[in-house]
């Protein structure tokens, strides 16, 4: 009897402790992070764009109306801000930075409307701009209004909302109209 005591006493003592301190600790469940979907995901925009002045240089030149390459092109009414497409514009600008490549097709393939979608806006029609270089928001925007096709996403009617962002030198605008 005293083998019993002085070899299964002391396992049970330990067991006991490692169950009742088990219990008193509170428990984290861990969730592996998802990695396709971006409008599951959290993240800080450090999105270095004037909002305001874009904002209003844009819905300045969809005011008036203007020339893109020949083509004229009738006033059409104002864009709203969406933070969603911010966070679509922010994204593929980023990429662009990162990976150090200028393209309207991401690293993975994807398409402006595919990154649209990834973030959770659903959209009718979209568009996309993109610029590299140390601009301001003024400078940025002479140069998409003398493009032809820059300056026609512009000025879409269609699109209703906009987002753009500036990560380094890298811009992207993304314009839309939710479904």
């Amino acid at each position: 009897m005293k083998l019993f005591f002085n070899g299964i006493m002391p396992i049970g003592i330990a067991l006991s402790l490692l169950f009742v301190s088990c219990a008193k600790e509170s428990t984290t469940e861990i969730i592996p992070a998802n990695e396709i979907a971006v409008r599951d995901t959290v993240f800080t925009m450090n999105n270095n764009v004037n909002k305001a002045v874009m904002l209003e240089l844009i819905n300045e030149a969809r005011a008036k109306g203007c020339n893109c390459g020949g083509v004229e092109m009738a006033p059409v009414g104002p864009v709203t801000w969406n933070l969603k497409l911010e966070q679509a514009a922010y994204l593929h600008a980023k990429e662009m930075r990162d990976s150090s490549y200028f393209s309207h097709t991401g690293a993975n393939g994807s398409n402006a409307g595919q990154r649209i979608t990834n973030v959770g806006y659903k959209w009718a029609a979209y568009g996309e701009n993109l610029a590299l270089g140390i601009l301001s928001e003024q400078q940025v925007m002479a140069g998409w209004l003398n493009s032809p096709t820059h300056c026609q996403v512009i000025m879409n009617a269609r699109y209703k909302e906009m987002g753009v962002a500036l990560v380094g030198n890298f811009w992207a605008q993304e314009f839309a109209e939710a479904k």
